[in-house]
C-alpha cells in the first residue's frame, strides 16, 4: 500500500495509489477527503443527493439495487472509496448515478480515427466550471488489475471521464440523455469502471455491449493491442457500436446510433442541450475533415465551438492519445503537454 504524489501535468495535480483493492479504494478517498468534502459544499452537490433521496428515491433505490447485483466489484469499490473519504455512501451513490435517474445536462466531445497507418482518439472533459479547480489525474495500480489513470472528479468512482490503462485501452465517455432510467440496469460510471478493468479490448467491448446502462453513455475506446477504435453507445438498456474503419467517428451528447426517438430517450425537440450537442458535434466535424494525426485531434477539440468556456458547460482538459507511437497528449489552460502513453497509464509522468 503506498500513496505518492507526482509533478502536475498541464496543471493537473497528480496522485499515484497502490495496493489491494480495498486499500486503494479507500485510501483514495482518505487522501482526497478535503477535495471531496469541497465539493460536498458546493450547492450542486446537495441538488444531487436532494434529487436521489427525495421524490426519484424509488428509482435510486432500484438502480443501486440492480447494480450491486450486475457489478459487485464496482459497487463495492465505490462503497469503500466513501468509507476513506468519511462520507455517507447513499451520497456517492447519488453523485454516481447523476446520468442514470433520468435527463442530466449535457458534457464532452470525442473524436477517433484508425487505419492501416495507426490509430488516435481525444476526448474533451466538460463539466460545471465550479468544480475545475478540483478535478485531478489520479494512478491506481490495484493488484490483479492492470493500472490506470484517470481524469478524476473527488467523489467519482475513477472511470466517468478519461482514462487509459496498462492493457493499452483508452476511454473517452460521453453524456447521453435517457429520460426514463432503467431500473434493472448499472450506474454507467460503475460500467464503465468494468469495462476499464479489462485485460483487452474485445473483453472491454463485451462488458460495454453485455451490461445494460440504468442511465446513458457513449464509449470511446481505443484498443492500442488490437488496432481499432469504436464508440458504443449504451443508454437504457439499448446498445449500439460503431467501428472506425471508414473514417472518423465523432461524438457529442445525444444519441446518432441508438434511436433517440424511442420513448423514454426521447427529449424535447427544443431542448437548449440537445440543440447544444448537435451545434457541436457539427462543428467538430467542420473543423476534422480528415484526421491524419493525434495532433489533427487535439487541434480540433481545443478549436472554438468545440472547446467550452462557460460556466454550466466547461471544458477541464482534454486529452489525446496516439498508441502506436506510444504518446498522449493533455492540455487545461496553457500549452499541451506531450509524455509517454504507456509510462502515463501506469501513472509515470516521462515527458516526450
Amino acid at each position: 500500500m503506498s500513496i505518492t504524489r507526482l509533478p502536475e501535468v498541464s496543471g493537473l495535480e497528480w496522485t499515484l495509489i497502490s495496493g489491494s483493492r480495498a486499500e486503494a479504494m479507500t485510501d483514495l478517498g482518505r487522501a482526497h477527503a478535503d477535495q471531496i468534502a469541497a465539493w460536498r459544499a458546493l450547492p450542486s452537490w446537495a441538488g444531487l443527493v436532494d434529487r436521489a433521496t427525495g421524490p426519484s428515491r424509488p428509482v435510486f433505490e432500484a438502480v443501486v439495487a440492480s447494480t450491486r447485483r450486475l457489478l459487485p466489484v464496482e459497487s463495492q469499490e465505490l462503497d469503500w472509496l466513501a468509507a476513506g473519504a468519511g462520507v455517507p455512501a447513499e451520497e456517492l451513490w447519488a453523485l454516481n448515478l447523476r446520468g442514470d435517474l433520468g435527463r442530466d445536462g449535457t458534457g464532452c466531445s470525442d473524436l477517433c480515427a484508425a487505419d492501416d497507418q495507426g490509430l488516435c482518439m481525444g476526448h474533451n472533459e466538460d463539466g460545471d466550471r465550479e468544480v475545475a479547480p478540483l478535478v485531478r489525474l489520479v494512478s491506481l495500480r490495484i493488484d490483479g488489475d492492470p493500472a490506470m489513470t484517470v481524469v478524476w472528479y473527488p467523489g467519482m468512482l475513477p472511470a466517468n471521464s478519461f482514462v487509459t490503462t496498462s492493457a493499452g485501452l483508452s476511454f473517452g465517455m460521453d453524456h447521453v440523455p435517457v429520460r426514463t432510467p432503467l431500473t434493472g440496469g448499472a450506474g454507467r460510471h460503475l460500467v464503465a469502471r468494468h469495462a476499464q478493468r479489462q485485460s483487452t479490448g474485445q473483453a472491454a467491448r463485451a462488458a460495454l455491449t453485455e451490461v445494460p446502462c440504468a442511465g446513458g453513455f457513449a464509449f470511446d475506446v481505443a484498443d492500442g493491442p488490437g488496432g481499432r477504435a469504436d464508440i458504443i453507445e449504451n443508454a437504457a438498456g439499448r446498445q449500439a457500436c460503431q467501428r472506425a474503419d471508414a473514417g472518423a467517428l465523432r461524438h457529442t451528447n445525444h444519441l446518432r446510433m441508438v434511436d433517440g426517438t424511442r420513448p423514454g430517450l426521447a427529449v424535447a425537440p427544443d431542448d437548449r442541450w440537445l440543440a447544444e450537442s448537435r451545434t457541436r458535434v457539427a462543428r467538430l466535424r467542420a473543423v476534422s475533415p480528415r484526421v491524419g494525426s493525434a495532433t489533427d485531434v487535439l487541434a480540433a477539440l481545443r478549436s472554438e465551438g468545440v472547446l467550452n468556456r462557460s460556466e454550466d458547460l466547461y471544458t477541464f482538459a482534454t486529452t489525446v492519445v496516439d498508441p502506436v507511437a506510444d504518446r498522449i497528449w493533455v492540455q487545461t489552460q496553457g500549452p499541451a503537454w506531450c509524455g509517454v502513453l504507456s509510462a502515463f497509464a501506469t501513472g509515470e509522468r516521462i515527458t516526450a
